[in-house]
């Protein structure tokens, strides 16, 4: 096995000198100006790479601002509509918590109204139960009305919301 590689590896090196003496021989041009034809095609090669590389520095700068700008018109626009809608939030809010204040007045009045007919009872006693029958249906009445704003405004605000965040996109 030792001598095939040998004789392979002989064969390989006469074959590769004769070639290349072939080449030599049958080649149009001599070698000097085969040696010059290849530098002014390195140089040209190298040439048209640097214009290559610029160009693309180039390019990819001008791209690269572009993107920083856009960015940063972005984050504006969605700074400025996510203040907008803490606003609406924030009133709404301070709406919900002023009905609130104004139902638990109307609760407190009841119960007060219902302690003074408690601690004054009238002729039978009937008109006495009536009276806070009535206060606290009444309470009862404003505390469901102002659950029922409550759930109308956080629809409100979801609907906002979410308005806000379509136009956006």
């Amino acid at each position: 096995m030792a001598k095939n590689n040998k004789d392979f590896l002989m064969g390989s090196l006469i074959g590769g000198l004769v070639g290349a003496a072939a080449a030599l021989f049958l080649a149009p041009k001599s070698g000097k100006e085969i040696r010059e034809n290849l530098g002014q095609q390195a140089n040209v090669m190298r040439d048209r790479t640097g214009k290559f590389t610029s160009q693309t520095l180039e390019k990819g700068t001008g791209l690269a601002n572009v993107a920083k700008e856009k960015t940063a018109s972005l984050s504006q626009v969605v700074t400025e509509q996510s203040s907008q809608i803490m606003n609406k939030v924030r009133d709404i809010t301070s709406a919900s918590k002023g009905q609130s204040e104004v139902v638990q007045k109307e609760v407190a009045e009841a119960l007060e109204q219902v302690s003074d007919g408690a601690s004054a009872p009238q002729g039978d006693g009937k008109m006495n139960d009536e009276a806070i029958s009535a206060s606290i249906a009444e309470a009862v009445d404003a505390i469901e009305q102002d659950e029922n704003k409550d759930k109308e405004q956080s629809a409100g605000v979801n609907t906002v919301i979410r308005d806000e965040v379509n136009t956006n996109s």
